[in-house]
């Protein structure tokens, strides 16, 4: 039965208070001891979870997660929901251009103040409550993912607080633990996608912990939804970050001990070609390049970025699935506007990694569905007429109808 809730009950906010009192994110960072694989066999699981290397539906049907993300504005830190961000008109047209999913970014400071830490706010769940109703009037799988989660956003190398304050810890596995047991009985939810790009502060083993003390967290209230764990980003903080891609041999992954977790990367390689002319990237504010063509790498070696550049990039990540026969999920790519004029082929960098996602059986959401840089629709919201990334839109009508 879906669950519709539009005020929070007693027993959410007691567990949530609970949960922000003896959630285990320790002081070193490193002591986390896994226990045994929880979650519900693939093959009594009635909702959307990991079957070996696929996704599966109840029936046992293989689902491939094509779709878009909602970017809610999270940046903005809303102390309220964003509900002129999108509506129901915005999950038909994606459903119309045959996505069945969307990523849906969430602010912990929708649910829960910085001053009032553990006390849930009724107008942010609220808020999703209706796009979960929105979502599955029109089909669409929800993949709820915290990309700003207490403490700051990880992706740039800030939001070190995550890290150095353990009472963020403990709040960030308290508010999984509190959106899990509201949802524990919803279908359209594909999964919660814990955190977006993490950057830990001084040690990979701060996410490994966290993940793992999270998973085992949502575990407790419901043992059928399949969980998100992305990859590790980076470590460091500030201008000292170490963005290493493999650190481990593993692509900076690492198994969760249970069975129904999906294992999350993002891609935007070349970077010179889908970040040209991004303000917040120095080196490349003035730089215009096209695809498929020559650019020159980090390293200083000249590369040229086509199809088979895509594919080589791509393998170490499709290795890792089918190394370990876990499912993958390609949560973010994407291609900045400038991408997109003519001559630059934005549309044939995203065919491309469509196509390479698709023929190893890997879901994906592009990034983004509002915004002004890399959006489908070059706005906030609202959809105003003469917005839309038109040669974008009618791609995936062509590859996902």
């Amino acid at each position: 039965m879906a669950i519709h809730r539009s005020r929070l009950t007693p027993v959410v906010l007691a567990v949530f208070a609970l949960a922000c009192a003896t959630a285990r994110p320790s002081d070193s960072d490193d002591v986390f001891s896994p226990g045994p694989r929880t979650g519900v066999p693939a093959s009594q699981n009635p909702f959307l979870h990991a079957d070996g290397a696929r996704l599966a539906d109840g029936n046992g049907n293989p689902v491939l997660l094509r779709g878009i993300a909602f970017g809610n504005l999270v940046w903005d830190n809303p102390a309220s929901p964003r509900v002129f961000h999108h509506s129901e008109a915005d999950y038909r047209m994606i459903r119309g251009l045959g996505m069945n999913a969307v990523r849906f970014y969430l602010n912990d400071g929708l649910f829960e103040d910085d001053g009032a830490p553990g006390v849930l706010k009724p107008s942010g769940f609220a808020w999703l409550d209706q796009n979960v109703a929105w979502a599955k009037a029109n089909g669409i799988y929800l993949v709820l993912n915290l990309h700003v989660p207490p403490g700051g956003f990880q992706s740039n190398g800030g939001g070190d607080a995550l890290w150095r304050v353990r009472e963020n810890r403990r709040r960030f596995t308290a508010l999984w633990r509190a959106i899990a047991l509201r949802y524990a009985g919803e279908p359209t939810i594909a999964g919660y996608d814990l955190l977006n790009e993490p950057v830990a502060a001084s040690s990979p083993s701060q996410w490994e912990t966290l993940a793992r003390t999270t998973v085992a967290a949502i575990r407790e209230v419901d043992p059928r939804h399949a969980i998100f764990v992305e990859r590790l980003n980076a470590v460091g903080a500030g201008t000292s970050v170490d963005w290493t891609e493999d650190q481990n041999g593993e692509m900076n992954f690492f198994l969760v001990d249970d069975t129904n977790v999906v294992y999350e990367f993002h891609f935007y390689k070349p970077f010179q070609f889908t970040h040209q002319r991004a303000t917040w990237v120095p080196p490349l504010r003035g730089l215009e390049t096209n695809y498929p063509g020559p650019f020159t790498d980090w390293d200083g070696r000249r590369k040229v970025g086509d199809r088979t550049y895509l594919e080589k990039e791509l393998a170490p990540y499709f290795a890792f699935g089918a190394r370990h026969g876990v499912p993958l999920f390609l949560g973010e790519f994407g291609v900045i506007r400038h991408g997109y004029e003519p001559g630059r082929n934005g549309v044939g960098w995203t065919s491309d990694v469509i196509d390479l996602a698709t023929a190893h059986g890997v879901s994906f959401t592009y990034h983004a569905y509002h915004e002004w840089t890399f959006g489908l629709w070059a706005n906030d919201g609202a959809l105003p007429p003469g917005d839309l990334n038109q040669p974008l839109a009618e791609l995936f009508a062509r590859k996902l109808r």
